[in-house]
C-alpha cells in the first residue's frame, strides 16, 4: 500500500473508531467494564485457541482490550491496528506495563505462533490476500484463527461482503489446512442439531503446511 493510501485508510479508521467510541459512551474508556463484558464471539474464540505460552498477534486489535486479555492469559502479545487513535487508546489501557506491544507498524515474517484476526476479513477488498499476509507472519507450525459474521449479522457500511461457509472457505483454503465452525450467540442454539436463524459467527483456523526440512 502506498504512503498516500495508507494515510487515507488510517484517517478513515480513526474516524470509525471515534464514532464507535461515541456510540458506546463512557464505557468505551472503562477498561474494567470492557474486559468484564468481553464480546461473546471473542470468548468463544479464546475457549478454542488458548494464547498461553505462545507468541501471539492480535491483527486489527482496535484499542487493545482483546490483546490485553491475550497477555493476561499467558500469551506474549502484540496488538496491531492501522488506526493511530485506537492504538493510542490501547497504550493508555496498558499503562506503564511493558507488554503487550501496540503498534501501527506491520510485523515482520515468521514471528508468531498464533494470530487472531477478529472480524477483519469482511472489511478488506481482498480477503484471501490478507490471509496470505497473515500466514507470512507465522512461525513454522503456527495458525491463523479468527471470526467473521455469518451473513449480514453485525452489518456495517464498511463491510465488503457477507459470508456463507463456501465463500469463506474459498478465501482460506489456498493457504493451508482449514477448519470452519459456525457459532451462535445463543448457547442453546449451539447445542441443537438443526441450524436455526440467529446471530452467529464463523470461527476459522488456517494452518499452513510446514516448510520441508533442509537437507
Amino acid at each position: 500500500m502506498s504512503h498516500t493510501l495508507h494515510s487515507a485508510a488510517a484517517e478513515e479508521y480513526d474516524r470509525q473508531y471515534r464514532a464507535w467510541s461515541e456510540r458506546l459512551g463512557p464505557r468505551a474508556q472503562d477498561l474494567d467494564w470492557r474486559r468484564t463484558h468481553l464480546i461473546w464471539r471473542h470468548r468463544a474464540l479464546l475457549h478454542r485457541f488458548s494464547p498461553s505460552g505462545k507468541r501471539v498477534l492480535d491483527f486489527g486489535c482496535m484499542d487493545g482490550v482483546f490483546t490485553l486479555q491475550l497477555q493476561q492469559l499467558g500469551g506474549d502479545a502484540v496488538g496491531y491496528d492501522i488506526s493511530p487513535a485506537a492504538i493510542s487508546q490501547a497504550k493508555v489501557f496498558r499503562g506503564t506495563a511493558a507488554r503487550p506491544v501496540f503498534t501501527t507498524v506491520p510485523p515482520g515474517p515468521g514471528q508468531f505462533d498464533l494470530i487472531y484476526c477478529n472480524e477483519v476479513l469482511e472489511h478488506v477488498e481482498d480477503d484471501s490476500a490478507l490471509i496470505g499476509e497473515l500466514v507470512g507472519y507465522l512461525a513454522p507450525g503456527g495458525s491463523v484463527v479468527g471470526t467473521t459474521p455469518v451473513g449480514r449479522y453485525f452489518w456495517d457500511p464498511d463491510h465488503k461482503r457477507s459470508y456463507d461457509a463456501v465463500l469463506l472457505k474459498r478465501a482460506l483454503v489456498p493457504w493451508g489446512k482449514t477448519r470452519i465452525h459456525r457459532y451462535y450467540r445463543s448457547r442453546l442454539r449451539n447445542l441443537l442439531p438443526l441450524r436455526q436463524k440467529g446471530a452467529a459467527v464463523f470461527i476459522f483456523q488456517v494452518t499452513p503446511p510446514n516448510p520441508p526440512a533442509e537437507c
